[in-house]
């Protein structure tokens, strides 16, 4: 069994994912096993994963997805897969990256000292243009982590067995699983120092790249309320936070701010 999983999605990164991957390749901690599932991109990403791949067959995977799913569906293909087992999964978006080699060794030190807590919350350098600043996310408990608005999923190491499924098909998938996830661990540990480099310098970026987003985003939303619907909570917090994010929606939908850019 591998301790780390750590799941890539890409699409139309090849600026960037060898940065990503050899930010993992060069740690000192190396019980991992990458995989990497291409959403259908259009650019040179399949043959810098494969080249990748060739260089590593012992640390790196890969799927090639042959219809696209948004980020939701290529993380489930990594949750999914099953040819081998991790204690915990990380997710790394294929534009960002490790912020230095010790950064698996010391999650990894923190998890044994906390006699293997369900969720790592990592902090984070946000990277734009040439600056970086670090922001330190601390939360002890679920009920203050499914209140934070740093939802993306790569600021969480949890153990496979508490990792849910993501939504499908839309670009609000974090929020939903967020939820979910904090209505499954209990038992969170802050690392705080920054670990991951958010990089806000992709301009290919889904997040930063607005027409690429309002293809999708006035279906996202309508997808998001249903997700936020179909979403049954067993913690009160989370189901406070279900029904304030949808009726924060309903009322976006509402007012007819359906768009990334208005």
């Amino acid at each position: 069994m591998k301790y780390f999983k750590i799941i890539i999605p890409n699409y139309n990164n090849e600026e960037w994912i060898e940065k990503c991957v050899n930010s993992i390749l060069s740690q000192t901690f190396d019980n991992y096993m990458i995989i990497i599932i291409d959403d259908v991109s259009t650019d040179n990403s399949r043959n810098k994963i494969l080249e990748l791949y060739y260089n590593n067959p012992d640390k790196i995977s890969y799927v090639f997805l042959e219809n696209k799913r948004f980020n939701g569906g290529s993380r489930n293909v990594g949750i999914e897969t099953t040819f081998f087992k991790s204690e915990y999964i990380i997710f790394l978006d294929s534009d960002d990256w490790f912020v230095d080699n010790n950064c698996l060794q010391d999650i990894y030190n923190l998890i044994q000292q906390n006699n293997m807590p369900d969720c790592i919350r990592l902090s984070y350098n946000l990277i734009k243009g040439n600056e970086s600043t670090p922001i330190i996310l601390d939360e002890t408990k679920p009920e203050q982590l499914v209140k934070n608005c740093n939802v993306a999923c790569w600021l969480k190491v949890v153990k496979s067995e508490l990792v849910p499924l993501f939504p499908e098909n839309t670009l609000m998938e974090d929020v939903v699983f967020s939820i979910a996830q904090c209505d499954k661990i209990n038992t969170i540990v802050p690392i705080k120092r920054p670990i991951i480099n958010w990089n806000r310098n992709n301009i290919h970026s889904c997040s930063i790249d607005t027409t690429q987003q309002n293809n999708k985003w006035a279906s996202s939303q309508y997808r998001y309320v249903a997700d936020l619907m179909d979403l049954k909570c067993t913690n009160e917090y989370c189901e406070i936070e279900r029904i304030t994010r949808l009726n924060a929606c309903l009322n976006y939908i509402k007012n007819g701010i359906i768009t990334q850019n208005k």
